[in-house]
Parts: C-alpha cells; structure tokens; sequence
C-alpha cells in the first residue's frame, strides 16, 4: 500500500472485466509468444489512463523495505564458470530439509550469485514476504552459492513479515516451528535482513474516474 498513494476508496472494491487485443509488431492479432510483456504493460497502462482519464505522477517518499548488511557471512564462493541464477528445490548435493520437516516448505537453491542479485530477485522469489525493492547494503561483491530453506508466510503464527511476534523478540521461535526468511537469511546466510524506511518512489494519483468511458 506504501507504493500507491493518492487511491480514491473506490479503488478497494471497484471491479472490471477488460477485454482488449494487442497487436503483433507485424499487422493483425498477435499470439501469445509475439507478444513482449514489456511492451503488454505499456498498453495496458495507456488503456486504462484513456479510459479513466487517470493522471498519476512518480515521487519520492519514505517506504518500509528489507535492508540486507553482513552480520557474520556463511556464504561459499562460486566457481564463476557456472551459471547465474535459482530454482526452487536442492542444490547439487541433493539435501532436501523440506522431506524431515514439511513446515519447511520453501528451498531456494541459487549458483554463482552476488548479494546484490540476490536483493534484486527476493520480491520474486520471496513471494509474500518482499513487497518493495531490497537493498543490498552488505558491502560483499563476490558471487556465491546459496541455499536458503524457510517456511511460507501462511504457516508461519508470529505474524506478518517485517513485524515484530507477541513476545517482542524478531527472532523468536515459531509456534509451528516454522522459520522465517528474514530468519533463515539470518541464521544460514550470516545475513541481516531488516525493515527500515527508506526513500522510495511511490506512484502517486492525481486523478482518476469511477467509471471508464464507454466502448
């Protein structure tokens, strides 16, 4: 909610169908796979500035987002002639901690990765847990191989990420036993991962209609 500001409340329960066709660079209805999603977005956009008459403008404020900085670093250097890159499930030595304990749920197994890559893939990755740019203030350059095993927000009990468990401790053990990822990043990575505010640019409303124009 930090990156939108200026949503009129109808925005929280207004809905729509929108059906709409995008040409190929070529001439006539294009396919799925000529499609760029880049180039999909930008339509999209236009489409729904002319129809709600929406202006909107990008500025400066101060967001909650994860800051990443080196507490003790457990990390192994990769051998640059592999591949960058993660997937979901075990690495090369073929440990999988989510077959002893299911609460473990996610396993993300990434090669020949800097920090900073890292920070840049997390709101991919992470899903539910990284919702803004990550910053990547550790200082380390090197790239390395990483295995982070955590559990998925939905089982953990101590709350949301970012917020502190009833008992005030970040750092408290979960009731299901489940770990979180700032946790994980923490205690298998020997790196710290903390909501602070930072300045961020947000996507501010100026102006947009309740109803689209018509057809």
């Amino acid at each position: 909610d930090e990156m939108l500001a200026g949503a009129p409340k109808f925005l929280d329960s207004a809905k729509f169908d929108i059906i709409a066709k995008a040409s190929s660079v070529t001439s006539g209805p294009a396919t799925a796979q000529q499609i760029d999603i880049d180039a999909l977005r930008l339509m999209f956009q236009a489409l729904l500035i002319d129809r709600f008459k929406m202006k909107v403008h990008y500025e400066d404020r101060p967001v909650s987002g994860y800051v990443l900085t080196a507490g003790k670093p457990k990390l192994q250097k990769a051998d640059p002639a592999n591949r960058t890159g993660c997937h979901e499930g075990p690495g090369a030595d073929g440990k999988d901690p989510r077959i002893a304990n299911p609460v473990l749920s996610r396993l993300l197994t990434c090669q020949n990765m800097t920090i900073t890559q890292l920070a840049e893939q997390l709101p991919n990755l992470a899903n539910g847990y990284v919702h803004t740019p990550v910053l990547d203030s550790t200082g380390l350059t090197d790239p390395y191989d990483i295995t982070l095993s955590f559990s998925a927000v939905g089982v953990l009990q101590n709350g949301v990420p970012g917020q502190q468990p009833p008992s005030g401790d970040a750092n408290a053990s979960d009731p299901s036993g489940g770990i979180s990822l700032p946790d994980a990043m923490n205690k298998q990575l020997g790196i710290k991962m903390e909501m602070k505010k930072r300045p961020m640019q947000v996507l501010v409303i100026d102006h947009v209609e309740e109803k689209p124009t018509e057809n």
